[in-house]
């Protein structure tokens, strides 16, 4: 496999160097082509390429600031929303707490904490037993991340 090996990298390089060969003399008949071309014709033909490819940064760089423009507007009327949105909501929760009065029970039933999923459980017990995160993971048969949500999460449930 080895002698293979070498074989093939031989070949290929050998190959590849006449490519090279091959590209070098093009290159060199197409010089050689080009010098019995009128110098003027030669000449022309660069300026209009540079002609051309200035227009086209110019028209970019137009474009460009046309889109920073437009986003920055857009950027500017989301903020203005936001604002509205924001201090529509505080002018509203200010009304709702001043309809309210000293009606406080509505606020301590939603307070009051769930009782806790079976899985969540689990997950509480093994870390409270004294297993890492990677243990529990593993003997649950679910990622570190889902263990470590799950335990964040555990402390929002009664127990």
């Amino acid at each position: 496999m080895f002698i293979f090996l070498l074989i093939l990298g031989a070949s290929l390089m050998v190959y590849g160097f006449k490519k090279r060969v091959e590209e070098t003399k093009e290159q060199h008949l197409s010089s050689s082509h080009r010098e019995w071309m009128p110098g003027a014709v030669s000449e022309a033909s660069g300026a209009s390429l540079s002609l051309e490819a200035e227009e086209e940064v110019k028209d970019l760089r137009h474009r460009m600031e046309m889109l920073e423009k437009t986003l920055f507007e857009e950027l500017l009327k989301w903020q203005m929303e936001r604002e509205t949105l924001k201090s529509g909501l505080l002018h509203e929760e200010d009304i709702e707490l001043s309809l309210r009065g000293s009606e406080v029970s509505v606020e301590e039933e939603v307070l009051e904490k769930k009782p806790m999923p079976e899985h969540v459980k689990k997950v509480r017990d093994l870390l409270k037993e004294g297993r890492s995160t990677a243990e529990a993971a593993r003997e649950l048969g679910i990622s570190k991340g889902e263990v470590l949500l799950l335990k964040n999460l555990s402390k929002h449930y009664k127990e």
